[in-house]
Protein backbone atom coordinates (compact mmCIF):
# COMPACT_ATOMS: atom_id res chain seq x y z
CA UNK A 1 0.00 0.00 0.00
CA UNK A 2 2.78 2.35 0.76
CA UNK A 3 4.50 1.45 -2.51
CA UNK A 4 1.05 2.39 -4.28
CA UNK A 5 0.78 5.41 -2.31
CA UNK A 6 4.28 6.39 -2.88
CA UNK A 7 4.43 5.50 -6.91
CA UNK A 8 1.26 7.74 -7.30
CA UNK A 9 2.73 11.19 -5.02
CA UNK A 10 5.48 10.87 -7.59
CA UNK A 11 3.73 10.77 -10.79
CA UNK A 12 1.81 13.56 -9.21
CA UNK A 13 4.96 15.21 -8.08
CA UNK A 14 6.55 15.13 -11.37
CA UNK A 15 3.23 16.02 -13.37
CA UNK A 16 3.14 19.56 -11.60
CA UNK A 17 6.75 20.15 -11.50
CA UNK A 18 6.93 19.31 -15.56
CA UNK A 19 7.83 21.47 -17.99
CA UNK A 20 4.64 22.79 -19.71
CA UNK A 21 6.43 24.81 -22.69
CA UNK A 22 4.11 24.00 -25.76
CA UNK A 23 5.34 21.53 -28.48
CA UNK A 24 6.54 24.06 -31.01
CA UNK A 25 8.63 25.88 -28.22
CA UNK A 26 6.29 29.12 -27.47
CA UNK A 27 3.08 30.05 -28.55
CA UNK A 28 3.06 30.55 -32.32
CA UNK A 29 0.89 33.83 -33.09
CA UNK A 30 -0.05 33.07 -37.08
CA UNK A 31 -1.43 36.80 -37.65
CA UNK A 32 2.51 38.07 -36.08
CA UNK A 33 3.91 35.74 -38.42
CA UNK A 34 1.95 36.09 -41.64
CA UNK A 35 2.25 39.90 -41.24
CA UNK A 36 4.91 40.63 -44.31
CA UNK A 37 5.65 38.56 -46.50
CA UNK A 38 6.37 34.36 -46.80
CA UNK A 39 6.35 31.62 -49.21
CA UNK A 40 5.40 28.38 -48.41
CA UNK A 41 6.72 25.30 -50.76
CA UNK A 42 4.19 22.31 -50.60
CA UNK A 43 3.58 18.54 -51.57
CA UNK A 44 -0.34 17.74 -51.94
CA UNK A 45 -1.70 14.35 -51.92
CA UNK A 46 -4.51 13.46 -53.53
CA UNK A 47 -6.56 9.80 -52.62
CA UNK A 48 -6.04 8.52 -56.29
CA UNK A 49 -2.31 9.07 -55.31
CA UNK A 50 -1.24 11.87 -57.71
CA UNK A 51 1.43 14.02 -55.44
CA UNK A 52 2.08 17.63 -56.85
CA UNK A 53 4.43 20.34 -56.04
CA UNK A 54 2.18 23.58 -54.58
CA UNK A 55 4.33 26.95 -53.81
CA UNK A 56 2.23 29.54 -51.72
CA UNK A 57 3.72 33.24 -51.90
CA UNK A 58 1.79 35.38 -49.26
CA UNK A 59 1.32 38.94 -48.24
CA UNK A 60 -0.02 40.00 -45.00
CA UNK A 61 -0.88 43.26 -43.87
CA UNK A 62 -2.55 43.90 -40.47
CA UNK A 63 -6.05 45.34 -40.50
CA UNK A 64 -5.21 47.94 -37.70
CA UNK A 65 -7.69 46.04 -35.32
CA UNK A 66 -5.94 42.63 -34.61
CA UNK A 67 -6.31 40.84 -37.52
CA UNK A 68 -4.97 40.25 -41.12
CA UNK A 69 -5.53 40.45 -44.51
CA UNK A 70 -3.76 38.04 -46.36
CA UNK A 71 -3.42 37.97 -50.32
CA UNK A 72 -1.84 34.79 -51.26
CA UNK A 73 -0.74 33.63 -54.84
CA UNK A 74 -0.92 29.75 -55.64
CA UNK A 75 1.40 28.19 -58.01
CA UNK A 76 -0.01 24.03 -58.19
CA UNK A 77 1.77 22.02 -60.40
CA UNK A 78 -0.06 21.50 -63.37
CA UNK A 79 -2.67 24.31 -62.76
CA UNK A 80 -2.59 28.30 -63.61
CA UNK A 81 -1.72 30.31 -61.09
CA UNK A 82 -4.78 31.79 -58.53
CA UNK A 83 -4.99 34.35 -56.27
CA UNK A 84 -6.73 33.99 -52.68
CA UNK A 85 -7.65 36.74 -49.89
CA UNK A 86 -7.96 35.83 -45.98
CA UNK A 87 -9.83 38.56 -43.94
CA UNK A 88 -9.20 37.63 -40.56
CA UNK A 89 -10.27 39.42 -37.18
CA UNK A 90 -9.86 38.46 -33.32
CA UNK A 91 -13.15 36.42 -32.22
CA UNK A 92 -11.93 36.20 -28.84
CA UNK A 93 -8.62 35.14 -26.71
CA UNK A 94 -6.06 33.17 -29.32
CA UNK A 95 -9.08 32.69 -31.52
CA UNK A 96 -9.69 34.08 -35.16
CA UNK A 97 -12.83 34.14 -37.76
CA UNK A 98 -13.28 35.55 -41.66
CA UNK A 99 -13.29 35.21 -44.90
CA UNK A 100 -11.65 33.53 -47.44
CA UNK A 101 -11.96 33.20 -51.34
CA UNK A 102 -11.98 29.52 -51.23
CA UNK A 103 -14.47 28.94 -48.52
CA UNK A 104 -18.12 29.05 -47.79
CA UNK A 105 -18.92 30.70 -44.90
CA UNK A 106 -16.37 31.71 -42.21
CA UNK A 107 -13.17 30.27 -41.45
CA UNK A 108 -11.80 29.66 -38.36
CA UNK A 109 -8.81 29.86 -36.42
CA UNK A 110 -7.38 28.57 -33.00
CA UNK A 111 -3.98 28.85 -31.59
CA UNK A 112 -3.55 26.61 -28.22
CA UNK A 113 -0.20 26.16 -26.94
CA UNK A 114 0.71 23.14 -29.62
CA UNK A 115 -0.40 24.89 -32.78
CA UNK A 116 -2.82 26.76 -34.78
CA UNK A 117 -5.77 24.79 -36.47
CA UNK A 118 -7.88 26.39 -39.32
CA UNK A 119 -10.83 25.04 -40.44
CA UNK A 120 -13.29 26.27 -43.06
CA UNK A 121 -15.44 24.47 -45.35
CA UNK A 122 -14.84 24.53 -49.03
CA UNK A 123 -17.68 25.88 -51.86
CA UNK A 124 -17.76 21.74 -53.31
CA UNK A 125 -18.69 20.86 -49.54
CA UNK A 126 -15.58 19.31 -48.37
CA UNK A 127 -13.83 20.51 -44.86
CA UNK A 128 -10.57 21.34 -44.32
CA UNK A 129 -8.63 21.70 -41.75
CA UNK A 130 -5.06 22.30 -41.59
CA UNK A 131 -2.76 22.19 -38.63
CA UNK A 132 0.43 24.70 -38.33
CA UNK A 133 3.62 24.29 -35.97
CA UNK A 134 6.80 26.20 -35.37
CA UNK A 135 9.67 24.56 -34.15
CA UNK A 136 12.06 27.29 -32.61
CA UNK A 137 14.04 28.84 -35.18
CA UNK A 138 12.32 27.12 -38.10
CA UNK A 139 9.68 27.08 -40.53
CA UNK A 140 6.21 27.05 -40.23
CA UNK A 141 4.77 23.61 -40.96
CA UNK A 142 1.30 23.31 -42.41
CA UNK A 143 -0.38 19.96 -42.24
CA UNK A 144 -3.87 20.32 -44.31
CA UNK A 145 -6.35 17.35 -44.82
CA UNK A 146 -8.66 17.97 -46.89
CA UNK A 147 -12.38 15.43 -46.30
CA UNK A 148 -15.23 14.59 -48.21
CA UNK A 149 -18.64 12.71 -46.53
CA UNK A 150 -15.97 12.21 -43.71
CA UNK A 151 -13.56 10.26 -46.04
CA UNK A 152 -9.76 12.00 -46.52
CA UNK A 153 -9.48 12.71 -50.44
CA UNK A 154 -6.40 15.24 -49.79
CA UNK A 155 -3.36 15.94 -47.96
CA UNK A 156 -0.84 18.82 -47.61
CA UNK A 157 2.41 18.70 -46.03
CA UNK A 158 4.22 22.52 -46.55
CA UNK A 159 7.10 24.63 -44.77
CA UNK A 160 6.42 28.07 -44.54
CA UNK A 161 9.35 30.78 -44.24
CA UNK A 162 9.71 34.71 -43.43
CA UNK A 163 10.88 36.27 -46.77
CA UNK A 164 13.51 39.68 -45.66
CA UNK A 165 12.06 42.36 -47.34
Amino acid sequence: MKRALCGACLCVMLSVCSDSTPVTGWPFDPIEFFTGHTRGEARLRTIVGSSRRVLVDSVGTPDGHGGLVLVQTIAEQGHPPRVRRWALHPAGKNRWAGALTDAAGAATVTRTSADVTIAYRMRDGSTVEQHLQQPPNGPVENHMTVKRFGVRIASLDEQIRKVAS
